[in-house]
């Protein structure tokens, strides 16, 4: 590019437009007085013109396309990264009012309202003062087990059967009992089992005994039998005692009695609620159970303890089934598909008919169930999840179809501008409205 030169010099002669004469005497200057012929002199400056990369529009709309470019980058990630989709299920559901009888038999049987049974044998004791003389005949008492391993039919034993101690002590059963037959596991004779509750032959302290073998009397006559039969203790055979001795008042014992009953009626409706299997339900009222008063022991000078002992049974149902039963009874229209009751526990349970005899092999229960209850049918939450999957949104309606157990369904996706479900199953969301 040409430069250009700019000169700025001015002699002496040319300093001014006029010429205006100096005063004498100053027309001459001094020789230290004489002036350059040059005032001054302007350097030379070079002015270039700089052609710019890009002219102003167009480094506008440069400015402008990028910003727009990040910014649809920008919605790009965040569509991906909040893609999904919620189904907001409401199922089927109706209200009843349950006061209604049903009849349930125990184990796993297909078709009919079943129970499970968990077996009750508890004790406790409580010491108090004794202060009164009293004369006592009381006969030991204790549970004892019978195995058979002598046949694999049950053999009967009748009430009063004898059974005795290595030191010759003689104890019967109270009722009588059928002792399952052995069995074979593992290659393995397994004898049959019973639990049973004996007594001393005779009042007396002497029949106080810690855990024994037992052998049957009776069966003497036949060898392999007599071999085949025995007992072991569960518990101590105690409470014997014949004399007089210092024990609380009758009304002091029976005051400890009812606490030691109630007790002990909190603490097994405890530790069998604590036993209840994922699934199961154990009403407050689905226990039976028996007081079996023990006899008051000497503890110490002027103390003795009072013993009470319940045994007995409770019994579990499966949740679902109580469901179907209710629905069964109470729903006319009943299909018979998956239903449950959420509150469940909340229904009032009461046996018609209290079982007898030993309470842990009762085989049928009738009872009574009253109060509120929501039936609320049941859908597969997996197998709704894999049918939506990649679907168009549209074909939502016709996709439940195939679940008649759902009364409606709200459907949220994300972005609000999608057509289909997620091909991710992770995305889709299945959740019942409560």
């Amino acid at each position: 590019m040409p430069k250009n030169v700019l000169h700025d010099v001015m002699t002496r002669e040319e300093r001014s437009i006029r010429r205006v004469p100096l005063p004498r005497g100053r027309g001459t200057p001094k020789p230290d007085e004489v002036e350059d012929s040059i005032l001054y002199e302007r350097e030379e400056v070079d002015i270039e013109e700089v052609e710019e990369a890009f002219p102003r529009p167009w480094r506008r709309i440069f400015l402008w396309g990028t910003a727009a470019f990040f910014v649809i980058l920008l919605i790009i990630a965040l569509s991906t990264s909040f893609t999904g989709a919620k189904i907001i299920v409401t199922p089927k559901a109706q209200n009843v009012a349950v006061a209604t009888e049903f009849t349930a038999v125990r184990g796993d049987t297909t078709g009919k309202l079943s129970f499970q049974t968990l077996p009750i044998d508890e004790s406790s004791e409580v010491v108090i003062p004794a202060d009164t003389m009293k004369k006592v005949s009381e006969r030991a008492t204790g549970t004892i087990i019978i195995y058979n391993a002598f046949s694999d039919k049950p053999q009967r034993l009748i009430k009063n059967t004898r059974f005795e101690t290595p030191s010759g002590l003689i104890y019967r059963i109270g009722t009588s009992v059928t002792v399952p037959g052995k069995t074979v596991k593992n290659g393995r004779p397994v004898p049959g089992s019973i639990e049973a509750v004996v007594s001393a032959d005779s009042p007396g302290v002497e029949y106080n005994t810690a855990l024994s073998d037992f052998t049957i009397p009776g069966f003497k006559t036949d060898p392999a039998r007599f071999a085949s039969f025995y007992a072991r203790s569960k518990t101590p055979l105690s409470g014997g005692m014949n004399g007089t001795i210092k024990t609380p008042s009758d009304a002091a014992i029976e005051a400890a009695r009812v606490t030691l009953r109630d007790t002990l009626q909190k603490k097994v409706l405890k530790d069998k609620q604590a036993l209840v299997p994922s699934g199961y339900i154990l009403f407050p009222g689905a226990i039976t159970t028996k007081d079996e008063p023990l006899t008051p022991e000497a503890r110490g000078e002027g103390r003795s303890a009072v013993r009470e002992r319940i045994t007995g049974a409770a019994y579990l149902f499966k949740k679902t089934d109580i469901a179907q039963a209710v629905a069964q009874a109470l729903v006319p229209s009943f299909d018979k598909l998956p239903v449950e009751i959420p509150d469940i526990g909340a229904l009032s349970f009461q046996l018609t008919e209290p079982p007898t005899g030993n309470l842990a092999e009762v085989k049928t229960l009738r009872f009574t169930l009253t109060g509120n209850a929501k039936i609320v049918w049941q859908f597969d939450g997996a197998k709704l999840q894999s049918a939506l999957v990649g679907k168009p949104k549209d074909d939502l309606a016709a996709t439940l179809a195939a679940f008649p157990t759902i009364e409606k369904a709200d459907l949220i996706l994300k972005p609000f501008w999608s057509r289909s479900f997620p091909s991710n199953p992770k995305q889709v969301v299945i959740e019942v409205e409560q």
